[in-house]
């Protein structure tokens, strides 16, 4: 006989009738079987009739398929989501097209499929995922860029948008033979963010072309753009193009394997997939997923927010930075103990998982996060002077790949910390985007943060920016932070488009942080970068390979900017320090005086004799020294294994060691097995 004050389990299925389970009777505890939505029901009940004891949710193998989130909100608490048996679960936000067939389009061998509801207007997407991975928009032009010939406003404040430009004159011709104009998307780069936008309207006579959504900041004559969405582009292997007139959906296949019976195609529905919501005073609590797989969400997005997060009543084709505005495909906020164990979030159109307001102890843990349209994870709660009930803090992100992120919104971080404290981010592995991989912090300047207390650690971070974007940082700090800590870090491989690819950047008004025992190299920049700040130490690192000098200050102050000392600093043939910038700064400081704290360092160069620096007459280590930098500082070879070949691990008779410098084993950084 049933009895729910002994229930503590409930089985659902995708077809919401539990057909595939082996049900056994007598298994104690067993509550009824069903769909997501009824099992959720019955736990409201249950929770509005004082049965309060935990319960799992045990789903059955095969796809859950919504069109709207799994709402948990504060009348649920104590449950936990996991797989029956050892079959996969997938909760997806899209469902499957069928009926391909071998056709052609623009002349161009492909698989093609009819949609009824495109054809009518009832469902257009702009995202499709093939056997599990995102299908690629068509591009003009294919290998390089177009020009704008003029643009709306032309300040001399990045601030100053504009909701058209005209085309080049010898693109007007090209852009007056297609078809299907009006449904390209218009996407262009420019500081460290990418814009996007779909197209108003074009005067195929001028070329002035306008914008669905204004730039956000700034665009000058000149600057480049592409055309996607193009059905005259479609052409490679991996493309696809959505004929919305017809009601067609086409796609070249990537390899010959694929046949038209074959492949699994998605085409999104849902933009959210699970949305954990409780109030200031009401909280969710106890909220568990573990070994599941989320995927194929919507990736439309515009930009309704402004710089500091106040709401727009126009669309914007960006954030101002790090897609910062941007929510998750699966969103928590007001919740205490809420955990994502061994989940797969996959073929996104949005941050993975974004953790909001008043947030304590939410942990992801060995989380996979692949192919997604933005970040990873987002974490941001209440700003300075708001509410204690707003403040987020205590989660972490330990032991997950965030891998083949930013795929339509290009300066998305791996990891974006906002408004938060007390927030770990151990042992991950960040790679494959094209903007930072971890950012921390969201004041400029020295103002009032609840920003403190991080830890950035032991992550492996790799393969950013691949000269799309500017400005960007393995590690990128903002504002002051007493008490974050960014430590055993392995950084590098980071491509900035025309400035700013730096392994760790302490920007604007960075304070109080410690960075220590990083191994950094291979960066377009400086292995280090800080703006401005105030009283951050930097020990005990090795920075190495950099295309510019290793270590850089940009902005001048009259206070102390950095303690710098115990690092190895191991150049290929650029000089360790860049000298204080002249312009703007004229005669208010210079290295030597007292701004900078520098010293017990060890220098190498491994094309020939060190420079120190190529400004303010500190070209050599004894003319530094002379003017009271890098007091007991050495050159000497530290001996690497074979750096050339990534290999840092430093030789028992390293004379770093008789200089104090602590070894650290930088193979450890990244995800433990």
């Amino acid at each position: 006989m049933f009895d729910y004050r002994s229930c503590n389990t409930l089985y659902v299925s995708p077809d919401g009738k539990g057909n595939g389970k082996n049900y056994h009777e007598n298994e104690a505890g067993c509550g009824p079987l069903g769909s997501i939505g009824a099992a959720l029901k019955f736990i409201e009940q249950m929770r509005g009739s004082g049965l309060l004891q935990p319960i799992t949710v045990k789903l059955l193998a095969g796809e859950y398929l919504l069109n709207d989130a799994i709402y948990l909100r504060a009348t649920m608490s104590n449950v936990t989501f996991e797989p029956f048996g050892n079959g996969p679960v997938l909760i997806s936000g899209g469902k499957r097209i069928t009926g391909f067939e071998k056709t052609t389009f623009n002349g161009v061998p492909c698989f093609g499929a009819y949609v009824k509801e495109i054809a009518d207007g009832a469902w257009r997407f702009t995202d499709l995922y093939v056997d599990g991975l995102r299908a690629e928009y068509t591009r003009l032009p294919e290998g390089g860029v177009f020009r704008m010939k003029a643009t709306e406003n032309i300040g001399d404040s990045i601030f100053s948008p504009s909701y058209w430009f005209t085309a080049a004159d010898e693109d007007i011709a090209l852009f007056q033979s297609l078809h299907a104009f009006e449904d390209c998307i218009i996407s262009f780069n420019h500081y460290w963010i990418d814009e996007h936008t779909p197209v108003k309207s074009i005067d195929r006579e001028t070329g002035r072309i306008n914008m669905e959504y204004r730039s956000r900041f700034t665009i000058r004559p000149g600057q480049d753009y592409i055309l996607e969405n193009v059905a005259e582009a479609f052409k490679n292997p991996g493309e696809w193009y959505c004929d919305r007139a017809a009601g067609m959906v086409y796609f070249i296949p990537r390899d010959d394997d694929m046949t038209p019976d074959s492949i699994e195609v998605w085409a999104p529905v849902s933009t959210y997939l699970v949305n954990i919501q409780g109030g200031e005073n009401d909280h969710v609590t106890g909220i568990h997923f573990r070994d599941i797989k989320f995927a194929y969400t919507r990736g439309d997005y515009g930009s309704k927010m402004g710089t500091n997060g106040e709401a727009q009543t126009e669309y914007c084709a960006s954030d101002s930075q790090a897609v910062a505005n941007m929510d998750g495909v699966i969103n928590v906020s007001y919740a205490h103990n809420v955990s994502f164990e061994n989940c797969t979030l996959t073929c996104i159109g949005r941050h993975g998982i974004n953790v909001g307001n008043g947030c304590r102890s939410v942990k992801i843990e060995s989380c996979t996060v692949y192919d997604g349209a933005a970040g990873g994870v987002r974490i941001c709660g209440g700003a300075y002077g708001a509410p204690e009930s707003q403040m987020t803090r205590q989660c972490s992100v330990t032991d997950c790949k965030i891998t083949h992120v930013g795929r339509r919104y290009l300066s998305a971080c791996g990891v974006l910390i906002m408004h938060a404290s007390e927030i770990d981010v151990i042992h991950n592995e960040i790679g494959d985007l094209y903007y930072t991989g971890v950012s921390c912090g969201w004041v400029w300047g020295y103002a009032k943060t609840v920003t403190r207390d991080n830890r950035i650690m032991y992550n492996h971070i790799y393969d950013l920016g691949k000269g799309k974007l500017s400005d960007m940082g393995g590690v990128y700090l903002l504002g002051s932070q007493p008490g974050t800590v960014v430590s055993g870090n392995r950084i590098h491989d980071i491509r900035c488009k025309e400035y700013g690819g730096w392994a760790l950047y302490t920007d604007e008004g960075s304070a109080g942080i410690l960075l220590e025992n990083n191994l950094c190299y291979r960066t377009s920049s400086n292995s280090y970068h800080q703006h401005y700040g105030t009283s951050n130490v930097v020990r005990n690192n090795i920075f190495a390979d950099s295309d510019d000098t290793l270590l850089k200050i940009t902005r001048p102050e009259a206070h102390l900017n950095i303690m710098f000392t115990g690092n190895i600093l191991y150049s290929t043939g650029k000089p360790i320090i860049a000298p204080y910038p002249t312009s703007g700064f004229e005669g208010l400081h210079t290295l030597s005086d007292g701004s900078v704290e520098s010293y017990r360092n060890l220098m190498w160069c491994s094309a020939g004799d060190v420079c120190y620096c190529a400004g303010e007459n500190l070209k050599t280590l004894a003319d530094a020294q002379a003017a009271g930098l890098e007091a007991e500082s050495v050159i000497a070879d530290p001996l690497f294994a074979d750096p050339a070949n990534d290999d840092y691990t430093l030789a028992d008779n390293s004379p770093a060691f008789a200089m104090g410098f602590r070894p650290f084993d930088w193979k450890k950084a990244g995800v433990r097995k």
